[in-house]
């Protein structure tokens, strides 16, 4: 892979990346490491990886990335001991915090029940949802980037709108959809 190759590809798939590392994670820092890890990766694939193909597989990395930085952080609570939440209490808190990944934006109330109620589904699901209704990505790809079927995905989309709904307080089902609850 050239360096032009990858700088394009950087650019165009950089946003996309770290939104998702710091959607799932909610820390700046920890995002900008997963991104750059997955990018690091990219760069060792060597041009291995067709152009259509990138997006996806970005996703996917950066997804088992994310994974292994939760992990990573249970296993140092476990071994350091959990925080005390009562000495964090004396200290000034910036409005949304630097680690949020909503600081700054306008969200009416229901958008920030739709964030909480994303934070209810497993991390997989989760990433499927933003994949396809936040990026717009095709199930297609998104099945071909997470090595499962298009039918798989398309039953854990389902699924997870089902739990959106019942989650925001079954939200009136649109005419003709009442019997797939």
């Amino acid at each position: 892979m050239t360096h032009d190759t990858f700088n394009n590809l950087l650019s165009s798939h950089r946003d996309r990346v770290f939104t998702q590392a710091l959607f799932n994670l909610r820390d700046r820092r920890d995002a900008e490491d997963v991104t750059q890890e997955a990018f690091l990766r990219l760069w060792r694939q060597g041009g291995h990886l067709p152009d259509d193909r990138v997006g996806p597989w970005l996703a996917h990395v950066t997804r088992n990335l994310c994974i292994d930085q939760c992990r990573r952080r249970s296993a140092a609570r476990r071994h350091l001991g959990v925080a005390d939440p009562e000495a964090l209490d004396g200290l000034p808190v910036p409005a949304g915090g630097p680690d949020d990944p909503f600081a700054g934006l306008e969200l009416d109330d229901r958008q920030r029940r739709l964030l909480d109620a994303l934070q209810t589904l497993p991390d997989e699901t989760r990433t499927v949802m933003l994949m396809h209704y936040g990026e717009g990505a095709k199930l297609a790809d998104i099945a071909e980037g997470l090595g499962k079927s298009l039918s798989a995905v398309k039953v854990q989309v389902h699924r997870a709108r089902l739990r959106l709904r019942l989650v925001l307080g079954g939200v009136e089902d649109a005419p003709g959809q009442r019997g797939m609850a």
